[in-house]
């Protein structure tokens, strides 16, 4: 009697174990996807960001061309006014220049401003660029965490799953059906330590005839979680 409730306690605490340690290794690549979704999105920040450099670059470029035409428009006006015929085109001529200097002057300005916008964009991939390196860092960091993590914790599950076997053989022949039964069903909580006449599982109350049988050796079910039922106290 007592060693088929041992044998229940221990299948219950090597289930347990194994549910642990399982869990664990489906954390591990989790834990690892994690790290490579960082890294892709600082890659992706970082393009982006160099993107909207090379437009502003490209805008910039464009307003430089504009100035240049402009500039050479107004060269070309002042050759111009050494030929005038008359003060009429001589005066439009000039009025042409000065709007054609003024509007040059602003885009000077907006030319310079777009620069410093530039400048300032660089600094911000620069930054992103920083954050991508340390990302990557981070992930080879994870990866060769998480291979450690995983070498142990197969080598545990190995050794837990050999002590589960072993242990399964010690099962009364009359328990061995319902137990793979409900172990297929429930996993680590196939099993219920009973406490203060209560499963363990699902703290429900148990009959005392519930009882009597868990203590002298009958396989025992939870009537409301479908449990093994083990005395834990």
């Amino acid at each position: 009697m007592t060693a088929v409730l041992n044998v229940l306690r221990d299948l219950h605490r090597i289930h347990q174990q194994l549910a642990d340690i399982r869990g664990r290794l489906e954390r591990c690549p989790k834990l690892l996807r994690t790290a490579q979704i960082k890294v892709e999105q600082s890659e992706t920040s970082l393009q982006a960001q160099k993107q909207q450099i090379q437009q502003l670059h490209l805008a910039a470029k464009e307003q430089e061309l504009v100035l240049e035409g402009r500039a050479a428009k107004i060269a070309d006006r002042q050759a111009r006014l050494k030929t005038c015929a008359s003060n009429k085109e001589y005066q439009t001529l000039k009025g042409e220049i000065q709007s054609e200097e003024e509007a040059n002057s602003e885009l000077s300005d907006t030319i310079l401003l777009a620069y410093e916008a530039i400048d300032q964009q660089q600094l911000l991939a620069s930054e992103l660029e920083t954050s991508a390196i340390e990302a990557t860092q981070d992930y080879d960091t994870t990866a060769a965490q998480v291979g450690e993590r995983e070498a142990s914790l197969k080598i545990d599950l190995n050794r837990i799953e050999t002590e589960l076997s072993s242990t399964e053989t010690e099962l009364p022949s009359e328990f061995v059906s319902e137990y793979k039964r409900i172990v297929t069903a429930r996993g680590a909580d196939a099993l219920g330590g009973v406490t203060d006449n209560c499963c363990g599982n699902c703290y429900r109350q148990i009959t005392a005839q519930m009882t009597n049988d868990i203590l002298v050796g009958k396989l025992t079910i939870c009537g409301s979680c479908g449990a093994i039922l083990y005395p834990d106290d």
